[in-house]
């Protein structure tokens, strides 16, 4: 099992301190509509990473994170004042807005959906919600492949198992799988094994489980039995039944290179170990602070497909209900 540092929770572009160059006022409703080009705004607060960015037809130009444990909602817009001011543009200039919708803390992926939403609807832009743990997962892939021994083109496959501690053994967890080693702005436009275009991301990126909070020690088993069953996949893929259910693995995910275990990993490291040490596929531990870089590129996708949220009643993927809301229920039942 190795381990990495993944991004440190370093800013990858500085930004100078400015007030924010713009306000809301002359927003049109025909600005509703995208169509890949400008500016676009992504942000999460799903974890204690509070993770701005900027993208510019298509590609990242700005970007901001801090670890902040606390009270995202005090420090996220002086981050994006600052992140808007140091590309000298206005929040009339942006296009569309990006949120990840969590799973994560409570409180946290409402923040972040909450900005969005008053964006979209002040501005009259579209808005976009993606997986946080989806962007956890691939933005530690464009870590891992950034070091020089991960480097290359070849079509390695990679299992990716984002990790968010969630408590008493838990996690907001799910399954993502990579094939090959291109950058991820052109891995999501990736054709399918047909050569078809995909528009959902499955070409060279896909989804083995859905997000969701899972003991870890479980999972990762289920995790390693699927891996180990994949050398008997043909076209359709093959079947694994687990603690977490079963799924398929497309015959072009099958046989992974390694599993990597990204994200909040400290918490889990002994269970991690454990499991690896059942395993004959190498396992990699890269602690990871989520970023809005992949936040963004995720959007893309989906503005470009017109999957918008309703900015009046779209609401965070919360996975796991509040002590108050358990009590209340508890209370009912009784």
């Amino acid at each position: 099992m190795s381990s990495g540092n993944g991004n440190n929770t370093q800013e990858r572009e500085k930004v100078k301190d400015s007030p924010l160059a713009g306000d809301s006022e002359g927003r049109e409703s025909s600005r509703s509509g995208f169509d890949g080009n400008g500016y676009v705004l992504a942000l999460d607060t799903s974890t204690a990473s509070l993770a701005v960015a900027l993208l510019q037809d298509g590609r990242v130009v700005a970007e901001k994170h801090t670890i902040v444990e606390r009270n995202h909602s005090i420090h996220l817009m002086p981050h994006l004042q600052e992140l808007l001011a140091s590309r000298g543009i206005r929040p009339n200039d942006l296009s569309a807005v990006v949120a990840g919708q969590g799973p994560g803390s409570y409180t946290g992926v409402r923040i972040a959906v909450t900005a969005a939403k008053t964006f979209a609807w002040s501005l009259g832009i579209p808005a976009a919600a993606v997986s946080s743990l989806e962007a956890l997962a691939l933005g530690a892939r464009t870590a891992l492949l950034a070091e020089p021994a991960d480097a290359g083109s070849d079509g390695a496959v990679r299992w990716f198992v984002p990790l968010m501690n969630a408590r008493r053994g838990q996690a907001f967890t799910a399954l993502y799988a990579s094939a090959g080693n291109e950058p991820a702005v052109e891995l999501l436009g990736a054709e399918d094994i047909s050569g078809a275009a995909s528009p959902d991301n499955t070409g060279r990126w896909t989804r083995l489980q859905p997000d969701g909070i899972r003991l870890v020690a479980d999972f990762t088993r289920h995790v390693g039995d699927a891996a180990a069953g994949t050398e008997a996949a043909g076209t359709t893929g093959v079947q694994s039944v687990g603690n977490a259910g079963t799924f398929a693995v497309p015959s072009g995910f099958a046989k992974p290179q390694e599993i990597v275990f990204v994200g909040e990993t400290s918490f889990f490291e002994e269970t991690i170990g454990q499991a690896s040490a059942e395993l004959n596929i190498p396992v990699r531990v890269l602690p990871y602070d989520l970023t809005a870089a992949e936040v963004g590129l995720l959007g893309l996708s989906r503005l470009k497909r017109g999957e918008t949220i309703d900015k009046y009643t779209f609401v965070p993927n919360y996975t796991q209900l509040t002590e108050a809301e358990v009590n209340l229920m508890a209370k009912a039942k009784s």
